[in-house]
């Protein structure tokens, strides 16, 4: 990523282009790469062949889906967010550069991800912690349940999930990144609810500070919890993929496993799978 030269404006003059929330975003939480690559390989181990179809829910900017029709002139990909504006944003940015038959391989939509129905998918996936939204099991279970009956036969429900000790403590994590610093804010947690508030704040080198870019009213879940549901909304199995530990340091990997137990630690981040077969 090319990197930026230092600002001589004045302290208060800011360029807009390093206040765009949603490519900031981008930039700092997601990797549709390494996401794309995990559900290629998790698919062909259990199918013996490659998914083409995939929905993204709650899809915001729609950077996965929009990577996905990318990556395979055989795939398609349907996006599904309550947010007008982000899916918006996605549309101006995200799909502006690509070809005609990858625009028409993409279809965004504006809706609840539990009511939207649509054509049935080999792969629907949830990630950045987005289904957290659903706070009791009855609202999880129907989300589940219409996943579910948006999957063809031989299909993926994949989600993200984390947690760990730190999860639930009030902290503010600040990650260096190319010319701005990523702020996680674990604002307030209830531990009888599970229920947390969380924010994302961004800083730029202009010294201006982006507070609450993008604020969440979570549920903690736990990994039994969300296979549970998984089960009681049909899905056959379950698969729990749990991200390895570098060597030289306590920070996550990047490589998932596919685990049935785990050695606990501050905090952890792993995959959930629900297979439909």
């Amino acid at each position: 990523m090319e990197s930026r030269k230092k600002h001589t404006k004045p302290r208060g003059t800011i360029d807009k282009t390093l206040l765009d929330k949603y490519a900031l975003y981008q930039r700092a939480v997601q990797e549709p790469e390494a996401d794309i690559e995990f559900i290629d390989e998790i698919f062909k181990d259990r199918f013996g062949r490659k998914p083409h179809f995939l929905r993204e829910d709650f899809c915001g900017t729609a950077y996965l889906a929009c990577e996905w029709v990318k990556h395979d002139p055989a795939n398609r990909a349907i996006g599904v967010d309550l947010d007008p504006e982000s899916i918006s944003w996605g549309i101006a940015t995200n799909a502006k550069d690509l070809s005609e038959v990858q625009a028409q391989n993409l279809t965004l939509h504006q809706g609840d991800v539990v009511d939207f129905r649509s054509k049935s998918v080999d792969v629907l996936v949830a990630f950045n912690f987005s289904y957290y939204s659903l706070k009791t099991r009855a609202e999880l279970l129907r989300y589940f349940e219409a996943a579910y009956s948006n999957l063809k036969q031989e299909g993926l429900f994949i989600l993200d999930i984390y947690g760990g000790p730190e999860a639930q403590e009030l902290v503010e994590e600040t990650t260096v990144h190319d010319g701005f610093h990523y702020l996680w804010d674990q604002d307030e947690f209830d531990p009888i609810h599970s229920r947390m508030a969380c924010h994302i704040h961004f800083e730029v080198p202009t010294g201006e500070r982006i507070e609450r870019a993008f604020s969440y009213d979570w549920r903690l879940w736990t990994i039994l919890e969300v296979r549970e549901a998984l089960n009681d909304a049909g899905f056959a199995a379950t698969e729990a993929y749990w991200e390895g530990i570098g060597e030289d340091s306590n920070e996550g990997n990047g490589v998932f496993t596919l685990q049935e137990t785990a050695e606990n630690t501050e905090s952890w981040i792993a995959y959930i799978v629900g297979i439909k077969e």
